[in-house]
């Protein structure tokens, strides 16, 4: 059974609700009108087209993955019709109708102005840290790797952020076992990113049912998870997976493993996961 610390959620809520009630009827405090202005701004910025008069901060690009973070950096130049040696980014600034770079001259050095620059250095100092988290995070994976296999007391409890009882340890002996059964299958220094995401998953069909093993990556999000079985066989067409002579049943599909958070330099658990 699922037992998690809920004792006076509900009247947290309650408490919480009554001053935003007031909030609502009463003139909007001016604390409230900066809170508003700070989430308001604090958007992806979607192309360079003024980063040469308009310098940028944090908080502008405080929700841009790494790659859109890369590509206005790269805009800046293209605006100087710079030619890329990256094929890719050359194909994809020649989408549009400002891009007019001299092939047969091409421009070999270009001169940014203050405000360019200092976009550029803001758009770098944000890429290499994302790239660093992104490191400090596999490398919290495999910590948590060798703690649950060392049994590493200290390091699960801090781990487990309280949402699993102490006194519940049947229950805390199966998460642990689903996201050791995922950390030991799994390459994790081949996890690869895309757009903001990663993930590696392994699938197995063994003719019979396909299961799978999976660390699946979002921003600060991470989900491991074991799905056994997760399906029928690829050996099995829809129409007959669930007919004679098949023995396959949907009923004993089940999933088990964990969503957690990357935060602070280390990875907590936020919610177990079992299904099925």
């Amino acid at each position: 059974m699922l037992r998690r610390k809920r004792k006076g959620f509900l009247a947290s809520a309650l408490r919480l609700a009554q001053p935003l009630q007031v909030i609502m009827t009463k003139k909007i405090p001016i604390l409230f009108i900066l809170f508003l202005s700070i989430v308001s701004n604090a958007q992806k910025l979607e192309n360079c087209s003024e980063c040469s008069s308009v310098k940028y901060s944090e908080l502008d690009i405080i929700n841009n993955e790494l790659f859109e973070l890369q590509l206005l950096r790269n805009e800046i130049f293209a605006k100087h019709n710079y030619s890329f040696k990256n094929q890719r980014l050359e194909d994809y600034f020649s989408d549009y109708n400002w891009y007019k770079p001299n092939y047969k001259n091409p421009i070999k050095e270009i001169k940014l102005n203050l405000t360019e620059q200092h976009n550029v250095d803001i758009f770098k100092t944000k890429e290499e840290t994302i790239k660093k988290n992104r490191t400090l995070l596999i490398s919290e994976l495999e910590k948590l790797k060798t703690a649950i296999n060392e049994n590493d007391v200290s390091f699960i409890n801090t781990f487990l952020n309280g949402v699993v009882e102490n006194d519940d340890k049947s229950f805390g002996t199966a998460l642990l076992n689903a996201i050791e059964t995922v950390l030991n299958s799994i390459d994790t220094s081949n996890i690869n990113w895309h757009k903001g995401q990663a993930k590696f998953e392994i699938l197995i069909d063994n003719g019979f049912s396909i299961s799978s093993q999976g660390i699946y990556i979002k921003g600060n999000s991470v989900t491991i998870m074991v799905t056994e079985p997760m399906k029928h066989s690829d050996l099995m067409k829809n129409d007959d997976a669930f007919e004679y002579p098949s023995e396959y049943y949907s009923e004993s599909e089940n999933t088990s493993g964990a969503e957690l958070e990357f935060k602070n330099g280390k990875l907590i658990l936020i919610n177990p996961i079992f299904i099925g």
